[in-house]
């Protein structure tokens, strides 16, 4: 029933989020198995691993071997195949939220899970963050965090953990941070649990054969594959962190404030779960329970602490401690509603509460302000940059083929829609604006920067003077443009034929045609 609620929910998204949904898996993907599209410098520079692109190289290798590689299933079944991998993430949680609690509490975090807003839009998507969501939390499961736990101790399966870990690191070197605070933590845990000599043999055991061995098999896959597709060995986890930290290329995409995460990162995906969260830490501390189930929530706080250190900042970068929120979450809203139906069964003679708790009422309400936000982000927000892509599949790529070529330029934001993913059309010539970050100190500027420094000198010096650029059949314009560069398409025989200008959206675009285009 999961996977079929998550692969609706898939199917349900018609907007752009994030450039990386595409560019960092299905671009890649379709380029592999295909041999057509393009690929952003990042894997130029080979500070990404094959591992998550992997999937959908599989995916639309299947489709090709079946000859269903149609444009309608290139765009549908990836989304449906993340669709089920998202399932799998809330099976995983709900099983977790069971061992360190118990199943209503599960049931109740699956609720806070489906009916988030930033879990709808995001998890379900292609990013590479989604699937490091899911390989946390089915890590999380199988790791030994809460010996003490009785029904945690019979699904304990470290090696399996640190495997599914080790992958997550490949595909995203920050899943790191998560486990700077659980290893020591176990660690610790089994030197206090036994006796000193068996506690440092059972670390040595833990840190040899369950991290060093498993980690190591992992990395030895992972360097197979990445010199399958790179044709040289590489160490992807030193290239990005060489990039990102040490050269701090990441800062090129923007920065924020430390405080970022905290003010509004957090609060912004976790919405009004993040309330349900804090109260259930409060909770949990003022009972006096076992600390051992605090301590998730203490790693998430840890983990958006050590997020914040960094400069580039997104709101999916912390995606994967997001259903820990959920979990919580869940907790304190069973805790609540029972003991609000407990204390409505007794009489107001007898009724005596040590705490006040949240009305039930008031709890519905705020779990339900999610679903507008879900429809909004879902289906309004940044919708045109799909709506550009089916709008070439119906109008333009029919037109298409090895005799009569065509192209079409985009002059918007860098990668700022899909690409050959959702085209799949070799005969279409789709052009973006380059906007490589500066690698080295002498790198020229790069296109997108040029072209919005002054966007008519841009089209002036390329297109009229440049033997690279050649006018092309088609040009999709952001309407903010249209002001500036209306009259000089006129004059080099354009026209506008279609706008993209769907309610509430924020990405509104215009289609030009060249006249006298088509024999």
């Amino acid at each position: 029933m999961q996977k079929v609620i998550q692969c609706i929910d898939a199917l349900l998204i018609n907007t752009f989020f994030d450039p990386d949904e595409y560019w960092q898996s299905l671009e890649v993907a379709h380029n592999l198995v295909f041999g057509y599209g393009y690929m952003t410098w990042e894997w130029k520079e080979m500070i990404r691993s094959f591992l998550h692109p992997l999937i959908f190289v599989v995916t639309f290798k299947l489709l090709d071997i079946l000859h269903l590689d149609t444009t309608y299933l290139m765009i549908v079944v990836p989304k449906l195949v993340q669709g089920i991998i998202s399932a799998i993430g809330d099976y995983y949680l709900y099983k977790l939220s069971i061992q360190i609690f118990n199943k209503q509490v599960a049931k109740w975090a699956l609720v806070c899970q489906l009916v988030s807003w930033y879990m709808f839009v995001c998890i379900v998507r292609t990013y590479s963050n989604s699937i490091e969501c899911v390989l946390f939390i089915v890590s999380l499961y199988y790791f030994p965090l809460y010996e003490k736990l009785p029904q945690y101790q019979k699904h304990s399966k470290p090696k399996l953990s640190i495997a599914l870990t080790a992958i997550a690191f490949l595909i995203r070197p920050t899943t790191a941070i998560m486990w700077i605070y659980i290893l020591p933590y176990h660690i610790v845990s089994l030197y206090n649990k036994h006796k000193q000599h068996d506690a440092i043999k059972r670390i040595l055991k833990f840190i040899i054969i369950d991290v060093l061995c498993t980690g190591i098999i992992i990395l030895l896959i992972s360097l197979c594959i990445d010199y399958y597709f790179y044709g040289q060995l590489v160490l992807v986890p030193y290239n990005f962190l060489y990039f990102n930290v040490i050269k701090n290329v990441s800062s090129f995409y923007g920065t924020h404030p430390f405080h970022w995460y905290f003010s509004q990162g957090l609060p912004a995906i976790a919405f009004t779960s993040l309330l349900f969260f804090v109260l259930a830490i409060k909770k949990l501390w003022s009972n006096g329970v076992d600390k051992q189930q605090l301590n998730l929530s203490f790693l998430t706080i840890f983990t958006v602490f050590c997020y914040s250190l960094l400069g580039h900042k997104e709101f999916r970068f912390i995606l994967p401690i997001l259903p820990i929120v959920m979990m919580y979450s869940g907790y304190y809203i069973n805790s609540t509603l029972t003991s609000n139906h407990s204390n409505s069964n007794k009489s107001k003679s007898t009724q005596q509460t040590n705490e006040k708790s949240m009305p039930s009422f008031w709890i519905i309400f705020l779990l339900l302000l999610n679903i507008p936000m879900t429809v909004f982000f879902s289906n309004f927000h940044q919708r045109s940059p799909i709506d550009i892509m089916h709008y070439v599949n119906q109008e333009i790529s029919p037109l298409a083929t090895i005799d009569n070529p065509i192209s079409i330029h985009l002059l918007m934001s860098c990668h700022a829609t899909p690409h050959q993913s959702y085209i799949h059309n070799p005969n279409i010539d789709f052009k973006l604006l380059e906007c490589p970050p500066p690698l080295n100190a002498n790198d020229p500027i790069d296109e997108k920067t040029e072209f919005f420094n002054d966007p008519l000198l841009f089209m002036e010096k390329h297109y009229n003077q440049d033997k690279d650029y050649q006018f092309p059949n088609y040009f999709i314009i952001r309407d903010d443009l249209i002001d500036t560069l209306d009259q000089y398409l006129v004059l080099n025989h354009y026209k506008s034929i279609h706008t993209f200008n769907f309610p509430l959206d924020i990405t509104s675009s215009i289609v030009y045609v060249r006249q006298k285009q088509f024999k």
